[in-house]
């Protein structure tokens, strides 16, 4: 219990439909802001506040939604209320309960229904009980005999009704020839009202509303986690969607170069093997004539001339097309490590998009065991993320790709080109190596580590191709989910 002079005082106006609760709260506040209505079905249909002033007094009435007859279980009073648990939590000065006649049973238990589920045994300590339309107000011995005989038939459902404070006040409607003698009637009826408001100074702040209030934090605060959630894997989702399908380009454009420098070291290796052919084969008949000018002298010269003809465009053309093999290759190793720069990039986004689906699968629990839930306060709300985190969690989402990026290769540019360089010293002295070096050259025009290299990385990144652009498929399919589900959550803000 708070004593509050100074703060602004909560005053809580409950009671059934068409009982009055918008029309006093228009005299007290001196306004015509709350919709007045007869209607004993519908009456307001939605919560207000308004603040006002009276003698340095500062009060805020508050109008409820169908806080009455209504009311049938506690999920729906928690339903009603959550509009306005910011302005209970502060605590209420009195709660007004309006009636133009007798108490229903209905209307008891309603009460009783209010007191057991957001406030306690001491709200008839803060509850006063106002008959809004009756005529002799003024009449303190009319008043009295009234309250007597209330009290006694209402102790016969409930004591602890018949034990509030009783107020009487006539709010005649403001219309036709009647208006001027209504306005005096309701001046005179704010007047009560105030008198008996001024002396309720203690503050009511039942521990069944602060908890209400807590359940609505903490719900809320999921909500506010879940929003975030799903806006973040919906970002990571299209930032994903959107470099997986510069990466499939990007690998196209790969596979092609390969493809090109593929056929560039075909070319090469073909080119060696026909020179080979012809300088080869001069440098053995070099080679004869020279071993023949031992025993023919003028055969030596021819035959010198010969071999060191052949043996330079051997050991030139050899060396050339390895050459030009390691510049083909090198360009295929950037195009490989170029393919793996994207392949990093992506697995880091995937990676983060992982980490926010976890992140968003573990508010579920929270969800899952929050009493919001379980009272079953909002079923819209509820409803709302539990089919969210269905359809996101529930599709089991799975950002991976297969990269399949094989940085593995068997060519070697250096050894290639230390190999040319001793091969042609080697055939300096007459040997069969030529005969092997044809041999291999043409062996090495269809299979050689380079080609090989080439070939299975093409073949791998083909493959690979279709299964990046059935997984694009998948997270565009995916992710027009998410899309829908953002705009389902964004409506609970």
């Amino acid at each position: 219990m708070i004593n509050n002079k100074t703060k602004i005082r909560n005053i809580l106006l409950i009671g059934n439909a068409g009982k009055g609760k918008s029309t006093l709260a228009n005299v007290l506040t001196g306004t015509n802001e709350f919709e007045e209505s007869t209607d004993p079905i519908n009456g307001t249909s939605k919560t207000k506040a308004k603040e006002f002033e009276h003698e340095k007094i500062k009060y805020r009435i508050i109008d409820t939604v169908g806080i009455g007859i209504s009311i049938q279980s506690t999920e729906e009073i928690l339903n009603k209320l959550k509009g306005i648990t910011d302005i209970l939590s502060e605590g209420i000065n009195r709660i007004l309960f309006l009636t133009n006649g007798r108490f229903t049973k209905e209307e008891v238990e309603a009460f009783n229904l209010l007191r057991n589920v957001i406030f306690d045994d001491r709200v008839t300590d803060y509850t006063t009980i106002v008959f809004t339309n009756f005529a002799k107000f003024k009449d303190e011995k009319a008043c009295e005999k009234n309250r007597q005989g209330f009290q006694q038939e209402i102790g016969k459902i409930s004591m602890p009704l018949a034990s509030t404070a009783i107020i009487y006040v006539d709010n005649p409607p403001i219309i036709g020839f009647m208006e001027p003698v209504a306005r005096i009637s309701r001046e005179a009826s704010r007047e009560v009202l105030l008198n008996h408001l001024r002396t309720c100074q203690e503050v009511y702040q039942p521990e069944p509303l602060k908890k209400f209030r807590k359940m609505l934090d903490e719900f809320n605060s999921i909500i506010k986690d879940t929003i975030e959630a799903v806006e973040n894997v919906d970002l990571y989702y299209k930032t994903n969607i959107t470099y997986l399908g510069e990466f499939i380009t990007t690998r196209r454009v790969i596979i092609e170069n390969i493809e090109e420098r593929l056929e560039e070291v075909r070319k090469y290796m073909g080119n060696r093997f026909k020179s080979s052919v012809v300088s080869h084969s001069t440098l053995l008949i070099g080679k004869g004539l020279s071993i023949s000018g031992i025993w023919f002298p003028p055969l030596m010269v021819p035959g010198l001339a010969l071999s060191t003809i052949g043996f330079v465009s051997a050991a030139t053309t050899d060396i050339s097309a390895i050459l030009k093999e390691n510049e083909a290759y090198k360009s295929f190793e950037e195009s490989l490590a170029k393919d793996k720069e994207k392949c990093e990039n992506l697995e880091i986004l995937q990676e983060e998009l992982r980490n926010l689906i976890n992140k968003f699968k573990d508010i579920r629990p929270r969800f899952v065991i929050s009493e919001y839930r379980k009272q079953n306060i909002d079923r819209n709300k509820i409803e709302v993320i539990e089919n969210v985190m269905n359809q996101i969690l529930g599709e089991e989402i799975e950002p991976d790709v297969d990269l399949n990026n094989n940085e593995k290769t068997k060519y070697s540019t250096s050894q290639e080109t230390v190999r040319a360089v001793v091969e042609g010293i080697c055939k300096l002295a007459p040997s069969p190596l030529s005969f092997y070096c044809m041999y291999r050259d043409h062996k090495e025009t269809k299979n050689r580590d380079s080609l090989s290299d080439m070939e299975t990385t093409i073949k791998d990144f083909r493959e690979g191709l279709k299964v990046l652009e059935e997984k694009q498929q998948q997270l565009n399919e995916l992710y027009e989910t998410i899309k829908r589900c953002k705009e389902k959550i964004a409506k609970l803000t």
